[in-house]
């Protein structure tokens, strides 16, 4: 049962996030969405980011309203309170934990030492799950970190309920707008569980997820 104090705490974090989320933009997404925010530039910094929760309000209500403190409740939609860093780091663990046979089948050093750099405290706990994987082909072992946190974008919003229109938006700011688009618009990559079994295996193996 949710408390007042977590909902108080999840509003702060809500507000941290709006706050400097314009740190957290992919370059592609800065252009498109701060264009129409150009003065911001020319404000002193700390008054910049106490108007910018304003803005982003405004812009967040275009894509279906502001969530409700409730939803934080689930743990998919925390993902929106981590820096762009750590995000992508949770949704390429969840895209591996939902497909472990990928590390499994990755023995090029050239792309399985930036998926070890990538997946940090989780890579360990997926190596392990990766022994009962199913194998994947070449190409798909091949695969940057990059690409499976937006293949793991794909995963989590799925997952989204309707009213989580406003926190699937802020996550996607911090995604590589182009590539992003590229996924989204192949078919879903095959898996051998769902979300909820997936952080649940992650949960068993001592990672927390998010965070």
């Amino acid at each position: 049962m949710m408390t007042a104090e977590q909902q108080a705490q999840w509003a702060v974090a809500f507000g941290h996030k709006l706050q400097g989320l314009v740190d957290d933009l992919d370059n592609e997404w800065r252009e498109a969405v701060m264009a129409p925010w150009a003065f911001v530039d020319a404000m002193p910094e700390a008054e910049a980011r106490r108007l910018m929760p304003r803005l982003w309000t405004g812009h967040l209500r275009q894509t279906g309203g502001l969530p409700s403190l409730r939803r934080f409740a689930d743990p998919l939609t925390r993902l929106s309170f981590l820096p762009r860093g750590e995000l992508l780091h949770r949704l390429c663990t969840l895209a591996l934990a939902r497909r472990p046979g990928v590390l499994r089948c990755c023995i090029d050093r050239s792309v399985r030492a930036p998926l070890q750099r990538a997946l940090g405290d989780s890579f360990e706990a997926l190596s392990v799950m990766s022994r009962r994987g199913k194998p994947v082909d070449a190409s798909t072992a091949s695969w940057s970190p990059v690409v499976w946190a937006c293949v793991g974008f794909s995963d989590w919003s799925a997952r989204l309920m309707p009213q989580d229109q406003a926190v699937r938006r802020i996550v996607e700011l911090s995604m590589p707008r182009t590539l992003l688009a590229d996924v989204l618009a192949q078919p879903e990559v095959p898996a051998d569980r769902d979300v909820p079994d997936s952080l649940a295996a992650l949960a068993d193996a001592g990672v927390n997820w998010p965070c």
